[in-house]
């Protein structure tokens, strides 16, 4: 399967579903035997404020238990702080996640994950769909941490996971209490190998509805600049702060709905364009309007001060160029 065939099988699909979770790009050395380099799903990303160091790592673990319980037939490893052998379990983690954090002291960090696998039949497959990470970063870091999760688009029995993601982000956003985030259309990677963009750019260049998930990248490039989003997808979470920059929770609905929703919570809002998630395509100048008003409506809200880039990019090409072409692909 070459990216051309995928972007082929993409505009077929008209709008993704089930047949972005048999899709995948190949590693172009190696397109038999390499494995996939990436793959498609869906997933959320919860950028997190500096408050006390305890109480951001046990919201995260709270965080990765409620994502274990979201998908509770499909989850079933865990990644320890510090370990590069995931640890099997069954039914709730809950326990495992404390036991494993009670042996570090909080203001030290904190990073593990969780992992889920499905069959695919393809060779040397370490893609897992099913992925949640946690990033608590030590107390004399003042970047933000972050949450992350990740699942195929749709369940065994070929339902869109589209309202189970978005009770999910009500939940997590209520829970964490995000600065901001965002959750729809995302590429997914194996662990550790968000590098391989280099091979999806055309993708992402093609089909504006793909996020792009890399916690690390962005509070990398952002540092100590906290109330500023990096792009918006499907849903877009803002907390209380970024609401009242952009007018307050009224003057924001007025702007937005009925063409999107508006959801609050205890602590912001979740703006969600359209019923469900779109890729759009830029060949066809097909750019979901609910999207584009959510990306015209936060545009001054937006990070723009990148030093080097969210995303590998060929050689050929200039990462910042290209990532602020893509964080305002909805303009």
């Amino acid at each position: 399967m070459t990216p051309n065939e995928v972007i082929a099988d993409l505009v077929k699909a008209d709008g993704g579903l089930a047949v972005l979770d048999k899709l995948y790009l190949p590693y172009p050395h190696a397109p038999e035997t390499g494995g996939p380099a990436v793959k498609f799903g869906l997933g959320a990303e919860l950028y997190l404020s500096e408050v006390d160091r305890s109480q951001l790592r046990d919201r995260a673990n709270q965080f990765l238990v409620d994502f274990a319980h979201t998908f509770p037939h499909c989850v079933d490893r865990f990644l320890p702080r510090e370990q590069k052998r995931t640890v099997k379990f069954k039914g709730d983690p809950a326990d495992l996640i404390r036991r494993d954090s009670e042996k570090y002291p909080p203001e030290t960090g904190y990073s593990v994950s969780l992992f889920g696998a499905v069959e695919s039949g393809l060779v040397n497959d370490d893609i897992e769909p099913y992925q949640a990470h946690t990033l608590i970063l030590r107390s004399s870091d003042h970047r933000l941490s972050f949450v992350s999760a990740q699942s195929p688009v749709c369940s065994s029995n070929g339902k869109p996971y589209f309202e189970t993601l978005l009770a999910a982000v009500l939940r997590w956003a209520t829970l964490c209490q995000p600065i901001h985030g965002s959750a729809g259309y995302v590429l997914t990677f194996a662990a550790g190998m968000e590098q391989n963009t280099i091979y999806a750019l055309p993708v992402m260049k093609r089909f504006p509805g793909f996020d792009l998930l890399d916690g690390v990248a962005f509070v990398g490039e952002a540092e100590t600049t906290h109330h500023r989003i990096k792009s918006v997808n499907w849903l877009t979470i803002l907390g209380d702060t970024l609401v009242e920059e952009l007018g307050g929770l009224d003057p924001m609905r007025s702007a937005l709905e009925p063409v999107c929703k508006v959801h609050a919570y205890p602590g912001g809002v979740v703006i969600q364009a359209g019923e469900a998630p779109l890729l759009g395509d830029t060949w066809e100048n097909n750019f979901p309007e609910a999207y584009r008003l959510v990306a015209r409506y936060t545009r001054s809200i937006r990070f723009e001060e990148y030093d080097e880039g969210l995303f590998r990019v060929p050689d050929n090409l200039n990462g910042i160029e290209e990532t602020l072409a893509w964080v305002r692909r909805f303009d």
